[in-house]
Parts: C-alpha cells; sequence; structure tokens
C-alpha cells in the first residue's frame, strides 16, 4: 500500500499573531538593555576641550561623569603642558565640587579663564564612589588659555606750568644766551631815475655882477639823452609839417582841377 503523508496540525491565526507578539515583547527589554549604559561601569571623560584645544573667555566644559555608587564629581585646572606628580591643582578655585548628580554627555562646568594669565593647562575630572575617599581621575592635557590681552589707558600726566620771569629761584644765569635776532632780507627796489640837481652859484659871483642865473639851469640840460630827445621830437614836428604841405598842395590841385573842368562845361555850353 503506498505510504500516506501526514501534515503538521496548523496553527490557528490568532495563535501565531500572539507567538509574534511575545517575541516583540521579549526583544524589547533587551534592546533597551543594549542601549543603556552599564550600571556597574564608573565612566569619566572629558569631550571638551580637548588636549590640544584654545580657549578663552567662559568655557563650557563637556563630558560624562557616572559610577554604579556615585556620591559626586568635580572638576579642577592646573597650569602646565602636562600633568605630573608637581601638578599644582587649584584647590581653592575649583570649576565644579561636590556635584552631587550623575552626567550623561552633557555640561559638568563652567570654566571662567577671564581672570587667568594666557598659558598651557591641564584638566581635571574626579569622580567618588559611597564610602571611597580615593576618587577615579581622567586628565585633559595641554589646553592654551588665549584671552585678548587689553591695551591700557594711559594716565594723564601734568604739564608743568612755564615759569613767569621774578619767580624767587630764577637766577639771571639760568636765562642763557639770548636767541639770534631773524635775518630779514629786504626786497629789491627798482632803481631810481636820475633827478635834475640846482647847481650851487659859485660865492661871489653875485656881488661882482656876473650871470646869477647860470647857476640855476639843470646840469643835464646838455646831457646826450636831452640831444636825443630834442632830436626826435624835431623829426617828428618835421615830418607832420611835410604831411600838412603835401594836403595842402593835393588839395590846391584838385581845387584848380576842378575849376578847369567846370570853365570848359560852360564854354562848351
Amino acid at each position: 500500500m503506498p505510504q500516506q503523508k501526514t501534515r503538521s496540525p496548523k496553527l490557528p491565526r490568532s495563535v501565531q499573531v500572539l507567538m509574534v507578539l511575545a517575541l516583540v515583547l521579549n526583544a524589547l527589554p533587551l534592546s533597551a538593555a543594549l542601549a543603556a549604559p552599564v550600571s556597574q561601569d564608573s565612566v569619566m571623560v572629558i569631550t571638551f576641550p580637548s588636549e590640544g584645544s584654545t580657549v578663552s573667555g567662559q568655557v563650557d566644559i563637556l563630558g560624562t561623569a557616572t559610577h554604579p555608587n556615585f556620591n559626586s564629581y568635580g572638576l579642577l585646572y592646573a597650569t602646565g603642558a602636562r600633568v605630573t606628580a608637581q601638578t599644582d591643582w587649584q584647590l581653592t578655585d575649583q570649576i565644579a565640587w561636590d556635584v552631587r548628580t550623575q552626567v550623561v554627555n552633557g555640561q559638568l562646568g563652567t570654566w571662567d579663564t577671564t581672570g587667568l594669565p594666557n598659558g598651557s593647562y591641564v584638566l581635571a575630572l574626579v569622580v567618588y564612589g559611597q564610602g571611597n575617599e580615593t576618587p577615579q581621575a581622567h586628565f585633559v592635557n595641554n589646553i592654551t588659555v588665549l584671552n585678548e590681552e587689553t591695551t591700557p589707558t594711559p594716565e594723564p600726566t601734568a604739564t608743568p606750568n612755564p615759569e613767569e620771569p621774578g619767580e624767587e629761584g630764577e637766577g639771571e644765569g639760568d636765562a642763557g644766551p639770548p636767541p639770534a635776532a631773524p635775518t630779514v632780507v629786504q626786497p629789491p627796489t627798482s632803481t631810481p631815475r636820475p633827478t635834475a640837481t640846482l647847481a650851487a652859484a659859485a660865492p661871489g659871483e653875485g656881488e661882482e655882477g656876473g650871470d646869477d642865473e647860470g647857476g640855476l639851469l639843470p646840469t643835464d640840460l646838455f646831457s646826450v639823452d636831452a640831444i636825443k630827445e630834442a632830436a626826435k621830437t624835431g623829426a617828428q614836428l618835421s615830418l607832420l609839417l611835410y604831411a600838412i604841405g603835401m594836403l595842402y598842395v593835393l588839395a590846391k590841385a584838385a581845387i584848380r582841377y576842378y575849376l578847369r573842368q567846370q570853365a570848359k562845361g560852360d564854354a562848351g555850353s
């Protein structure tokens, strides 16, 4: 006889839906447990500022501070490029101290660098557990503080009053040599033309009946310039008289010609 195949019984659809929901519900706590931080681990880290950063003014320090038996955390700073056994932490001027709240990827504190000298600094994040006096620490090296330096305002200086002459304590020998007089250059002046001078009469000439008027004539009456000027004036007068004579002759000839023509006309008529 042929062997018959047996089929597995098919589950109802409602049962299948319930099984899928159960699997989903079981998977949710598992994924949540994987996403949440493990409570048994202590995490302390500063994410900003990181090593080699340059900061100024008010600096927000970011990071994480957790502990399974968390009590508190604090933030410290010190001068220097790296943390050593001789690092002098500012215990009286902490950035934050005895903070009783855990921080995960948040702001741990604010570091005010405005009053600090520019230079290299280091940071420390310390986390205390319950009943434990020794903290766990995380360090950040080589942080440069570089604030803009303000230029000091210069103070006004007192201007000494000049001493007036005659005050006490002023010696006659302290005045020093008098200043040299400035040299004044006179502007060039035009050369004056020679003026006629009157010759003084010889003594005794008036008494002896001599020519008293001879001494009143200008000395330069017969100078070369006077002769040239007289010749020029005479030439101009001669030309003028010659021109007048020529005009007279021409006018006379024109009148005669006109009269002749008039007489010829009368005779022909």
